[in-house]
């Protein structure tokens, strides 16, 4: 504005970071004293998180896994979620706690209104992972993570078993257990020393060859043929010289200059 002149500016202070306490109006903050009850600030609104009614199941799933010896009510699983009755969620998670497919790992029994976790396999303990695998009509041999998930003790319990030559079991570099199969004992039956003492004295070849020629000795025919050598003739062979592309522009040739002889 033009009454404004440029070293008239009005220069204002900037307020101080943390007020004085000499300033008008300011009052020191005391401390509280003993045994006076704490002050109670403003907490954040609720924002429901571990609330959605999914994120409850997969809860209800982990309570199960950890107390599945036994089974469990209704409300006694409610009571642990702290949904209170009347909550819309207790109607929903009672219909997905009974839905029946591969996904749902939770049991329902009708009858008494219990539920319980449903492991892959449904083989608890030794006597049971015998009766499983007897059970199968193939020869495959079982996870032993699957089992791990209603077993917690499986890999005590299958090493115990392999002592006994009960089953016979997969390991990795490490030494973990890793598949399992059924074994019987009845037919792990004890080799004579002299058959042993002989079978470890015959020399096995080291290489193919070898063993091709220890079969011709005992007119045996052999799978592979001797390997033939045919020697060169000692000069190296020209490489061929490569053409760029087909030419086309044989109808030029009286007026392109050949190049080609330059080529070294």
């Amino acid at each position: 504005m033009s009454f404004l002149k440029a070293n008239s500016a009005v220069r204002t202070n900037a307020p101080s970071p943390t007020p004085s306490n000499t300033s008008a109006g300011s009052s020191k903050r005391k401390r509280p004293a003993d045994g006076a009850p704490p002050v109670v600030y403003s907490q954040p609104m609720d924002t429901g998180t571990g609330e959605h009614v999914f994120t409850r199941l997969t809860y209800v799933n982990d309570y199960l896994r950890e107390r599945k010896d036994k089974w469990h009510s209704f409300d006694e699983i409610m009571g642990y979620l702290n949904i209170p009755p009347g909550h819309v969620q207790r109607e929903q998670l009672r219909v997905l706690m009974r839905t029946a497919n591969d996904a749902n790992r939770i049991s329902w029994d009708s009858a008494n209104e219990k539920y319980r976790y449903r492991p892959k396999l449904n083989v608890l303990g030794p006597e049971g992972l015998k009766a499983y695998l007897q059970s199968q009509k193939s020869s495959l041999g079982l996870s032993i993570k699957d089992l791990k998930d209603g077993w917690a003790t499986v890999a005590d319990d299958i090493a115990k078993m392999e002592d006994k030559r009960e089953v016979l079991v997969q390991r990795n570099k490490d030494g973990v257990a890793k598949t399992v199969w059924m074994n019987d004992p009845s037919l792990m039956l004890p080799m004579d020393a002299g058959f042993a003492k002989n079978w470890h004295m015959v020399r096995v070849p080291n290489t193919a060859e070898e063993l091709r020629k220890a079969l011709l000795s005992a007119n045996m025919k052999a799978a592979t043929k001797a390997k033939v050598i045919v020697p060169g003739t000692g000069q190296k062979k020209r490489k061929a010289i490569r053409r760029n592309g087909k030419q086309t522009n044989t109808h030029m040739a009286g007026i392109l200059r050949d190049f080609s002889g330059m080529r070294k």
